[in-house]
């Protein structure tokens, strides 16, 4: 029987990003695709954990309207049976795609809209047009495609709304990802934090980070992530400087996310720092599971999509989003209470063993694509197209 072919494209997303190729690519072939992921990436084509890696190079500015081509023409060269977009950029292309007879699925993973009135390139003045720009396009295109996948409940609705059949896909970890050795490590990160860098989040840290030491003197901090600008940068070593804490806040770089699973299981407690915007309100911080998965004790911002997953389990600390106060006195309470640190390191990894796992989400992912190419409830098994 012959393999289906998936192509997952984006013109601005790394191609071996977490969700799309170590989980939904990775899935996909466990399942019995053949899969591509176009995306940016220095190396040269490569075939990787059975998902073939055709690189794009880093475009800025104007360059990213002919990468949106070049993605393109790429994507259609794999001549593909299901294709998935990510990039909102990229929904016109998915919608010539579906014009000329192709299944597409748009895979939502952000809240888009509101994160425009977040990004820094864009003058103030523009970001509410913007904001509504992005909104027009999903408005347009989702509802014409074959699949729309959120990655949290309040995406989903809104693109129900359009009239878009959307599936959640939560971006939730593999349980084998974070899994802890035998016995753990010693933690000697006090507080970790990995991901993005945009300035909201630098400039919480260096107040949380100022915060805690007045409680904890000693307090040891990694973050792991690059600096949206060298300005944002700039604005956090005077900070740090400024509060003494040079030499005890470690800003790491951008690390690949093979490392991130050792750097957890090394954290003590983590943070997640969350602003209350409207981004926010709606997106899932898909850090939050990864720290519950290693067993990382975390202090979140307490916003109603984390509050609504957790559902009151007491497997991490909320307090009140930018009340960096708040931030510190609850890191330093769970770094001076062992006991109580330990109890929600071993919640949080139930936790994610019961539900919050990749796992679980990609039977929901395998099933749109089945129904996409064989119809709905007639998909083979894995093995026998393997056959």
């Amino acid at each position: 029987m012959r393999r289906p072919r998936a192509c997952l494209v984006s013109a601005i997303r790394p191609a071996r990003d977490v969700r799309t190729f170590h989980r939904e690519a990775r899935s996909l072939v466990r399942a019995g695709w053949d899969v591509v992921v176009v995306g940016r990436d220095p190396g040269p084509p490569a075939v990787v954990d059975g998902v073939h890696v055709v690189p794009l190079p880093r475009a800025t500015g104007v360059g990213r309207a002919v990468q949106q081509l070049r993605a393109l023409r790429l994507a259609l060269a794999t001549r593909a049976d299901v294709y998935q977009v990510t990039d909102v950029e990229l929904l016109p292309a998915a919608l010539l795609l579906k014009r000329a007879g192709r299944a597409v699925v748009y895979d939502c993973i952000e809240d888009y809209p509101a994160y425009m009135e977040l990004k820094a390139w864009l003058p103030p003045p523009l970001r509410r047009p913007a904001r509504s720009a992005v909104a027009a396009v999903e408005r347009l295109v989702a509802p014409r495609l074959d699949a729309v996948l959120a990655a949290d409940e309040g995406t989903a609705e809104r693109l129900r709304g359009y009239g878009a059949a959307v599936c959640v896909v939560h971006n939730f970890p593999r349980r084998d990802e974070f899994a802890p050795a035998a016995a753990d490590g010693e933690r000697v990160h006090d507080v970790v934090y990995h991901g993005s860098l945009p300035p909201y989040h630098l400039d919480a840290m260096a107040a949380i980070a100022a915060a805690l030491r007045r409680q904890i003197p000693a307090a040891r901090w990694a973050i792991a992530g690059e600096p949206d600008s060298p300005a944002s940068r700039s604005r956090f070593d005077r900070a740090v400087a400024r509060d003494g804490l040079v030499g005890r806040v470690w800003l790491l770089g951008r690390l690949p996310f093979g490392r991130i699973p050792a750097l957890l299981l090394r954290a003590r407690t983590g943070v997640v720092p969350l602003p209350d915007v409207p981004k926010f309100r709606t997106n899932v911080p898909m850090k939050l599971f990864e720290f519950l998965a290693a067993g990382v004790p975390a202090v979140a911002s307490d916003l109603p999509p984390t509050r609504r997953l957790l559902a009151g389990d007491d497997v991490a600390v909320l307090v009140p989003p930018g009340d960096h106060e708040a931030f510190a006195e609850a890191l330093a309470e769970l770094l001076r209470d062992r006991d109580r640190a330990a109890a929600l390191a071993r919640r949080g990894r139930a936790a994610v063993a019961d539900r919050f796992h990749w796992e679980r989400e990609e039977r929901t992912l395998t099933g749109v694509y089945a129904s996409l190419f064989w119809g709905p409830g007639v998909a083979p098994v894995a093995e026998e197209m393997r056959a």
